[in-house]
């Protein structure tokens, strides 16, 4: 597996890479989680409950995208490959 970490102003750069990795796991970082109720992607996307939280999008976030920890994003970034788009 393979965590993207996007923030903006790359989410549509990251998101092509992304599309080509099979193992792609989208992680949007502070203003990038306002592109999460548009996006289109192949694989899992997540966002950090606290960048949600601050801008005020907690209840907008679509089923299909998980909300972690930060605590939960460190676990994912020690046990996988990261790609960073920050």
């Amino acid at each position: 597996m393979t965590v993207y970490l996007v923030d903006e102003p790359f989410v549509d750069i990251a998101i092509a890479y992304a599309a080509k990795d099979s193992t792609a796991q989208i992680v949007l970082l502070q203003d990038a989680v306002y592109s999460a109720a548009h996006m289109r992607a192949s694989g899992p996307v997540y966002v950090v409950a606290d960048d949600i939280a601050r801008r005020g999008l907690s209840s907008r976030m679509p089923p299909s995208v998980h909300t972690i920890s930060y605590d939960e994003l460190v676990a994912m970034m020690e046990r996988e490959r990261v790609v960073n788009f920050l």
